[in-house]
Formats: C-alpha cells, sequence, structure tokens
C-alpha cells in the first residue's frame, strides 16, 4: 500500500471580497481568450500540393477543351464550305444536264439538218449518251 500524499495546508485571506481596489486591478490584468489557430495554418505541404496538382490538372484540362473546341469549329468551317461547293457544283452539273439534253432534241436536230441543206432520215438518228 501506497502512503497517502502529503498537502499543504490551506490558507485563507481575509480580505474582503469585493474591494474596489481589487475590481481595478482585474479589469487591467483580463486578458481575452486565445483564439485557436486557423486551420490553414495547420495544412501540411502533402495537401498544400496535393491542391496544387488539383488546380494545374483543372488549368491544363480547361485549356485543352478551349483548344479542342476551336479545332472542332476550324474543321466544322471546312466541312461546310466544303459541302457548299459541292452543293454549287451538283447545281452546275443539273444545268449543264439540263442543256445537253436541249441540245439532244430531235425537233432541234431537224431544224440544225435543214438549215445546212441536209436531209433527216429518222431511222438513222441515235442518241449517245
Amino acid at each position: 500500500m501506497s502512503l497517502p500524499e502529503k498537502q499543504s495546508p490551506i490558507t485563507y485571506d481575509n480580505s474582503p471580497v469585493n474591494s474596489p481596489k481589487e475590481e481595478n486591478k482585474t479589469l487591467e490584468e483580463y486578458q481575452a481568450p486565445i483564439l485557436p489557430q486557423s486551420k490553414l495554418k495547420k495544412v501540411t505541404k502533402l495537401e498544400k500540393f496535393i491542391f496544387t496538382v488539383f488546380i494545374a490538372t483543372f488549368l491544363c484540362l480547361a485549356v485543352a477543351t478551349i483548344r479542342m473546341t476551336t479545332y472542332i469549329n476550324r474543321e466544322e468551317e471546312a466541312i461546310s464550305s466544303i459541302q457548299a461547293e459541292k452543293k454549287q457544283m451538283q447545281q452546275d452539273i443539273d444545268t449543264l444536264d439540263q442543256e445537253r439534253n436541249e441540245l439532244q432534241r430531235t425537233e432541234r436536230l431537224k431544224k440544225v439538218a435543214e438549215s445546212a441543206g441536209m436531209q433527216m432520215h429518222d431511222e438513222n438518228i441515235r442518241k449517245i449518251k
């Protein structure tokens, strides 16, 4: 068994509890409570590194997205210009086909032959495509 510890004797002060001198003294000695440190000061180097990597990755993805969008827009513009050229060429082809068909009409051929002094034989006329 252990021995009981020795306790210091308690002394009582006989001074009055609410004396005006002590109130002034306690007001002067009063200190504001200490606030806990900010959590940002406790951020470790690993957390700072991870946050930096996250921000850098985000910025790289943002730049890559903008570049890809620009590239896609340029390609779409090129495709639409090629499609417009194709449409114009198709219209030209249709116009030329119509003119060719008009020039190959039998009535026109007979008229040209008569004006040149030729005789037309209908059995000898063939259309070549």
